[in-house]
């Protein structure tokens, strides 16, 4: 087939049949009326489409970027307790196709210094190998619940790449991946040396005379205590006074640097808690160790991690016991998330949590993997611009958003449903980068009902309503009929429409 540009995709009488048919199907399956529903804040049942999806199958689409038949093999030999633990302990998880990757690509390991010095000379190639890294580590690493960690903690301490493009890539190396699973705490200091964090919300350049309180304000309200933690505006003030001099190495070496000149050396008195005067940088640092371990961070972080993994309402009952864990373990990231990964509620939480963007499609990659190649990062970037979710593009601190609202209109489910069948037709030739061979991915069916069956077991792990059912079985036989034999040329006009239309539906985009 002809390859098209993917401007003029669109105008094409084939891309926009099938469209229409997508919005057709995904309407009479549920699709539009459950998106409505909840962007009109109607609420979302997940027992409506996913009452039969098996404990470990939820697991999966939890701790995953999204499910491959190997993933449901290991938690079958695992059991899901093993499985969580074995995710936890994600040192130990040999990773050779994310080494394969990094050792190919200097950048993402460099000197901070040589890295800014790269991206002064060739800032696309650092920006474009951060992104598609991001993507890469995603969609290809064993290390799955790391990797989603990361993503996790990347939101939590925002920075956008496009203004500090080295910063940010070193930023990502000793902040989020080095702590990911490790102490809040040590989490916490390495975020506040950060360069690209100082440089960002602007404490480089706070000292004694005029004090900045953009990092005091945000890391009391978005990176410890919360909005409703205790703190006050008097708070904020000193917090400022106490991280005067914290700043980066004139040269930007990229290491923190305590200037004892820019410092305010007098007492000061933060939640209560006073600090002597006369001192340097202990002030700062006692400060970490105080937000670092108050209750209101423990329930703050326990929150936004609850909220993550287990639904956009965090169930009051787990935020106290995951608040309980971290107080008594000292900010323990990996206890916190085995108590909320294996807690009732978490169990009982299926269908509560709406994919977003980046998610989405690193779902399908994951999904398609055994038969799917990507070349770069333009073809995702194509893909996920659209839907706003582009890695470390949101330009305000406080991360990109994490409930289903935010996520849930027309115009973006219009550019889901047109990403679901643009991936699901990468074999025709219709995406740029992409080649795949569903006939990898999708066994061999003798029937209509059979193809639909072992389509929705591949790309959701579970069967869907009979309904449903029914209806991409009518997508596939013109006579409606399961029993109707597939031959060659059926399944390969059909198929590749019911793995988009699969992946397009409410049961692949909620989890």
């Amino acid at each position: 087939m002809t390859q098209v540009s993917r401007r003029s995709f669109l105008q094409f009488a084939g891309l926009t049949m099938a469209g229409l048919a997508a919005a057709t199907t995904l309407e009479k399956i549920g699709g539009v009326s459950a998106v409505q529903a909840q962007a009109e804040g109607g609420g979302f049942s997940g027992a409506a489409f996913l009452a039969n999806v098996s404990p470990e199958q939820h697991v999966l689409n939890r701790l995953t970027w999204g499910v491959r038949p190997q993933d449901r093999d290991r938690i079958r030999e695992l059991g899901i307790e093993g499985y969580i633990d074995w995710q936890l302990d994600y040192a130990n998880i040999a990773d050779p196709v994310i080494d394969e990757f990094v050792g190919a690509r200097r950048v993402l390991t460099m000197p901070p210094e040589e890295l800014l010095q790269l991206s002064s000379e060739n800032y696309e190639y650092v920006i474009t190998t951060a992104l598609w890294a991001r993507f890469y580590r995603a969609a290809y690493s064993e290390r799955q619940l790391y990797e989603r960690m990361v993503e996790f903690w990347t939101d939590h301490f925002n920075i956008p790449i496009f203004d500090l493009v080295a910063g940010k890539v070193y930023d990502d190396r000793i902040v989020a991946r080095a702590h990911a699973l490790g102490k809040f705490r040590d989490l916490l200091f390495a975020s506040a040396q950060s360069p690209a964090m100082l440089d960002y919300l602007d404490n480089d350049v706070s000292d004694k005379d005029h004090p900045n309180e953009n990092y005091a304000r945000e890391l009391m309200e978005l990176h410890t205590l919360g909005v409703d933690g205790g703190y006050t505006e008097a708070d904020v003030t000193e917090v400022a006074r106490a991280f005067t001099g914290w700043t980066n190495n004139p040269a930007w070496d990229g290491f923190f640097t305590f200037d004892a000149e820019m410092h305010d050396t007098g007492a000061k008195t933060v939640l209560g808690n006073a600090l002597p005067a006369g001192r340097g940088i202990e002030d700062g640092l006692q400060v970490l160790d105080i937000l670092a371990r108050h209750p209101s961070t423990a329930r703050f972080i326990s929150s936004k991690l609850i909220r993550r993994f287990v639904g956009d309402l965090p169930p009051a009952s787990l935020v106290d016991s995951a608040a309980q864990v971290f107080m008594q373990t000292d900010g323990d990231i990996r206890q916190v998330m085995r108590h909320i990964l294996l807690s009732g509620e978490f169990m009982s939480s299926a269908g509560q949590k709406f994919r977003r963007p980046l998610d989405y499609v690193v779902a399908m990659t994951r999904t398609l993997s055994s038969g799917l190649q990507i070349e770069g990062i333009e073809t995702v970037y194509y893909l996920i611009e659209p839907l706003g979710h582009i890695p470390y593009g949101w330009q305000p601190p406080n991360g990109y958003p994490d409930v289903a609202a935010a996520w849930i209109n027309t115009n973006s489910l219009l550019h889901r449903w047109n990403a679901a069948l643009l991936m699901a037709l990468g074999g025709e030739g219709y995406l740029p980068g992409v080649a795949l061979n569903l006939d990898r991915v999708i066994p061999a069916a003798a029937t209509a009902g059979e193809l639909v069956d072992a389509t929705t077991a591949q790309i959701l792990g579970f069967p869907i309503a009979s309904a449903d059912r029914d209806q991409l079985i009518a997508y596939v036989s013109r006579a409606a009929n399961p029993d109707e034999p597939l031959t060659e040329s059926a399944r390969y006009e059909k198929l590749p429409g019911l793995v988009g239309l699969v992946m397009a539906s409410p049961y692949f985009q909620w989890q």
